[in-house]
């Protein structure tokens, strides 16, 4: 029995002692984050506003007070109050001019001795009168002028010029050469052949 006794109170001896706190057991400190997942040591700022933050902040935008962007579309578009325009006036095109009308024309040549000029394979002299038709009008240009740098037009459907400015060299006439005697004739002397024979 004494065996016994003696058990007990080791036992009970061994279940205190590890039922002590140890001398160097640090001090319990709170839970890191509590909460709605802040710290203490966080400032206390919402993350992500909630729905009723953004609509107080919305309330006080300048955009709100506007019924038109910049754009002149409407912020607040509403089916049933978008007004509908009708442009019912009737705006005149942009005329065509017989300047626009001469640019499309391809000038193959000119000649300035007899006054004309190609287009494609026909031939036009100086008082001729051309037809022609462009974005769905129709000239009648009559030619008044072959020039160095240009060709001078009169619609006579309108009576507006037009000029067609072109880079042609003129066709000039060939000449033979013809042996122009030089003063230094009598006092060159004459050189000899250039024999392929010699050294």
């Amino acid at each position: 029995m004494r065996t016994a006794l003696t058990i007990m109170t080791l036992f009970s001896f061994a279940l205190g002692a590890g039922a002590q706190k140890p001398a160097d057991a640090r001090p319990k400190r709170s839970a890191l984050f509590i909460g709605k997942g802040t710290a203490s040591w966080l400032p206390s700022v919402e993350i992500l506003p909630t729905a009723l933050d953004i609509e107080a902040a919305a309330k006080n935008l300048g955009a709100r007070q506007r019924n038109l962007d910049p754009f002149g579309l409407a912020v607040f578009p509403r089916e049933d109050a978008a007004p509908v325009f009708f442009d019912d006036t009737l705006r005149e095109a942009p005329r065509v001019t017989l300047n626009q009308a001469l640019q499309s024309l391809k000038i193959n040549g000119v000649n300035l001795a007899r006054k004309e000029f190609l287009i494609g394979g026909r031939n036009v002299f100086e008082g001729d009168v051309i037809e022609m038709t462009f974005k769905g009008e129709t000239f009648q240009a009559q030619v008044i002028e072959v020039g160095h740098t240009e060709l001078r037009f009169r619609n006579l459907l309108r009576d507006e010029t037009g000029v067609l400015l072109h880079s042609m060299i003129p066709a000039l006439p060939l000449e033979p050469m013809h042996k122009i005697a030089s003063r230094l004739d009598g006092k060159v002397s004459p050189m000899e052949p250039a024999n392929p024979k010699s050294p």
